[in-house]
């Protein structure tokens, strides 16, 4: 087996259009500042545009399997791009703080179509011996964007207008949606999922009393969760979080007993052994690394006065860590497997936080750049090495239940750092000491849980958990 198994333009184009979406969050981290300053708002205001986007992708996650099963991947990658586009070119007209929030919820849903089914496609690309290679060129890619975001942010906010921040993704975006067009091709002449020989796959029924269960209950409880900073949660948002906690409670059953068609979100994938380990580590990477994109860009101006490109300059030592990590580990958990990658990576990250904790009131600004590169090269020992593993464990038709799961656990995970960010400031002085110890107790975590993945780099996938479920993408 050779890297010529690999379709590489394919993987490239795909993960270009990932990195576009990615991208977008990391260069909002640093113009919270400007935003609030243009529209004469809070930053408790204005950081709705980043939990907005967050919240529209945790809408959007539940029904993607059903969308993917009934459109087909490449479908739904194509739309989520168009659609993310549109929210950008709105977003750079937003007139208020709530137009703002509102045309970032479209860029949401966008960006929740594009980057699970970008791995969704790029996990058909390859072998599963090369899944964990394909997997850290797909983060890797996608890891430009905390090392470029950034620095792009407060170049393009130096030119006086915020809007070049979205304006930006316009031309980018038809770049990354010629090339995807272009390398990737329909499973049919219809663009429709492909039956497997033999057989006839029907497109499964949707599944809509689970589709509005998971919809409305999660992102009620994301809601009640990033609502609840200031001066603690109102009744309305305490009822709102308490009501999607209980429609989360009720899918529960609903799913286990649902026959007739596939759930929305197949629970049986959470206690497979080794994915309910990497859910979990991958909704502590969500928290940890929304925590630190919107915290570092405020304790650099805070602490050393820094704003637009110098602001960014912290987070992008980051990114260069997690640049170098997320490659070098998608490759070596093709031969060690995740367990070893995660626990050494999470023990450095874990020293790292602590560090900071004890030391980021007195270490000079080229210190904290050297500590976060150091923290950077161990979180991003941890990602990669998961989703890959955590996609050994699942087959072919499983692929994009997997990608849903995943990415509604990093989200959420995600929306828990936002939040917490919002808490501290709000309730304690030295906000950064809490916030990073509590990351640092996330990594200690994320080491206890990767030691429960597979030794193995390899292990028989099991059968299918839904019968009759037609593959989502095609890998010819």
């Amino acid at each position: 087996m050779t890297v010529k198994d690999v379709r590489w333009p394919a993987l490239a184009a795909v993960a270009g259009s990932a990195l576009l979406v990615v991208l977008d969050g990391t260069v909002v981290a640093v113009a919270l500042d400007t935003l609030a300053s243009s529209f004469e708002a809070r930053i408790d205001q204005v950081v709705w545009a980043t939990t907005g986007y967050l919240l529209a992708v945790a809408a959007v996650l539940p029904v993607l399997n059903y969308l993917t099963a009934r459109f087909g991947s490449r479908v739904m990658f194509l739309a989520g791009l168009l659609l993310f586009m549109a929210g950008s070119g709105l977003t750079a007209l937003a007139w208020s703080v709530p137009a703002l929030v509102l045309f970032r919820v479209v860029q949401g849903l966008g960006g929740g179509l594009v980057e699970p089914t970008a791995m969704t496609l790029a996990a058909g690309f390859a072998p599963p011996g090369r899944m964990g290679r394909v997997m850290g060129v797909m983060s890797m890619v996608i890891n430009v964007a905390p090392v470029a975001g950034p620095l792009v942010g407060g170049l393009l906010l130096q030119t006086g207008h915020w809007q070049w921040i979205f304006v930006i993704n316009l031309p980018l975006g038809l770049l990354a949606l010629a090339a995807a067009l272009a390398a990737t091709k329909p499973a049919t002449p219809s663009g429709a999922p492909t039956p497997s020989p033999g057989r006839t796959s029907p497109v499964p029924r949707a599944d809509i009393p689970g589709l509005l269960l998971l919809t409305v209950g999660f992102v009620a409880l994301l809601f009640a969760l990033n609502g609840s900073g200031g001066g603690g949660p109102s009744p309305a948002v305490t009822v709102t979080g308490v009501a999607g906690v209980l429609l989360l409670l009720l899918y529960v059953p609903y799913a286990l007993r649902l026959r007739d068609r596939p759930p929305a979100l197949d629970l049986r994938l959470f206690v497979r052994p080794g994915f309910g380990p990497s859910l979990g580590i991958m909704g502590l990477v969500g928290l940890v690394m929304f925590a630190q994109l919107t915290s570092l860009p405020l304790f650099a101006a805070e602490r050393f006065r820094l704003s637009g490109l110098e602001q960014g300059v912290l987070v992008s030592a980051l990114g260069v860590g997690l640049l170098v990590s997320m490659s070098a580990g998608g490759r070596l958990s093709d031969k060690v497997g995740a367990r070893p990658l995660v626990m050494i990576g999470s023990a450095v990250t874990l020293a790292g936080a602590l560090g900071f904790v004890l030391t980021h009131d007195e270490l000079p600004l080229p210190a904290l750049y050297t500590l976060f590169v150091v923290v950077g090269l161990g979180f991003g020992a941890t990602a990669a090495p998961t989703v890959a593993g955590a996609f050994r464990l699942v087959g072919p038709g499983e692929q994009a239940a997997a990608s849903t799961a995943l990415f509604m656990t990093v989200q959420f995970g995600a929306s828990i750092g936002v939040t917490l960010l919002g808490l501290l400031q709000a309730v304690v002085e030295d906000w950064v000491f809490w916030l990073f110890l509590v990351v640092a107790v996330a990594q200690a975590a994320v080491f206890t849980l990767g030691s429960r993945l597979p030794r193995a780099v390899s292990e028989p996938v099991q059968q299918p958990l839904t019968s009759g479920q037609p593959e989502h993408f095609s890998s010819s």
